[in-house]
């Protein structure tokens, strides 16, 4: 086999490890959602943006130019995101017809003085139980904060204090 496509095998599997939950769809759209980003792929990763999310900015078309503008800024002043996962699923939580839960979500960036690894939470939401996501990046957001925005939010969804930390 060549070394490429062992590369690639041995990715899908970290990926797969490293975000596994009980609901093998979630699973499948979060390394879909990662490759979009990653890639640059806005247009495809705003299909995972929460529809709430959508609307407060007035829509897909803003959600997508918002996305690019802001990665382009980072990166014209030397901050680069450089990978993405996830870990610790929640729960699942059921409120009005919805399905949900939380992740941790692992941004590690190159930054002008180093490394840095963020870790916040991402929260899931599944209107078709469980068959397809829309997530809310809670930026490192308190729980108070997001249940202003988003108050159909399950009582007992974790969302945990954001953590930041240089690397080597």
């Amino acid at each position: 086999m060549s070394r490429t496509l062992w590369i690639l095998i041995l990715t899908l599997v970290s990926t797969f490890s490293f975000s596994q939950t009980e609901n093998a769809h979630l699973n499948t759209q979060l390394a879909e959602m990662k490759t979009f980003f990653l890639t640059e792929d806005y247009v495809s990763f705003s299909n995972y943006t929460h529809p709430k999310i959508i609307d407060m900015m007035g829509g897909k078309a803003n959600v997508v130019k918002a996305t690019k503008e802001g990665m382009q800024k980072m990166k014209s002043e030397g901050f680069i995101l450089t990978d993405l996962n996830f870990k610790n699923a929640s729960d699942f939580f059921k409120k009005d017809g919805e399905l949900q839960c939380s992740l941790t979500q692992i941004i590690t960036m190159q930054t002008p003085k180093g490394k840095i690894v963020s870790e916040y939470t991402l929260i899931g939401i599944s209107d078709d139980d469980g068959q397809n996501w829309t997530f809310i990046d809670t930026s490192g957001k308190n729980k108070e904060t997001m249940l202003k925005y988003f108050p159909n939010l399950h009582r007992d969804i974790v969302i945990k204090t954001k953590k930041q930390k240089m690397i080597d």
